[in-house]
C-alpha cells in the first residue's frame, strides 16, 4: 500500500462520513479508520503550513484531544508521536488563541510567526514523514480488516 492509497482511504471514509452525516458517520468509524484520518489531516495540513495550519483549519481537537499519537506508536511508529506529544503541549497553551485568530481571518504567515514556536516541530515532523507515513502504509496493509468501510 502506498500513502496514496492512505489518502485514497481516508477520502472514501469523509465520503461515507458525508453520506451518513457527520456526526453519524463519525460514530460509525473505528479506531483504527479515525487514526487513519487523522494521520492523513496531521499529514496534509503539517506538510503544507506547519502545525499552525493545522490548528488553524480546525483539526487540532481532533489530531490532539485524541490518542492518535499512543494509536501511531501500536503501529510500530516512533518519531510522529513523540513530535505530537510535543505539539500537544503547545497546543495547549496556544491552540485557543490560533483559532480565535484564524476564525478572524488574520494571514497564516503572521500566525506562523506569532507562534513561532511551532517551527521546530514542522521541522521534526519533515524529517520524519516519509518514514512514519511509509510505516503506516505497511500496518494499514497488514491489517487492511480494521480499515474497511462501515456498513
Amino acid at each position: 500500500m502506498s500513502v496514496e492509497q492512505l489518502y485514497a482511504l481516508a477520502a472514501e471514509y469523509l465520503d461515507f462520513v458525508a453520506e451518513q452525516g457527520e456526526e453519524a458517520g463519525m460514530a460509525k468509524l473505528g479506531d483504527a479508520q479515525h487514526t487513519l484520518l487523522a494521520y492523513c489531516y496531521l499529514d496534509s495540513q503539517v506538510q503544507e503550513g506547519g502545525f499552525v495550519q493545522l490548528i488553524a483549519a480546525g483539526y487540532g481537537d481532533y489530531v490532539f484531544a485524541n490518542p492518535l499519537a499512543d494509536s501511531l506508536r501500536r503501529w510500530g511508529i516512533k518519531a510522529t508521536p513523540k513530535v505530537l506529544d510535543k505539539a500537544r503541549v503547545l497546543y495547549a497553551e496556544h491552540g485557543g488563541q490560533i483559532e480565535a485568530l484564524a476564525s478572524d481571518e488574520v494571514d497564516m504567515d503572521d500566525l506562523r510567526a506569532q507562534f513561532a514556536a511551532f517551527e521546530e516541530l514542522d521541522g521534526d515532523y519533515y524529517d520524519v514523514a516519509d518514514e512514519d507515513l511509509a510505516a503506516a502504509a505497511a500496518y494499514v496493509a497488514a491489517h487492511q480488516a480494521e480499515f474497511a468501510l462501515p456498513v
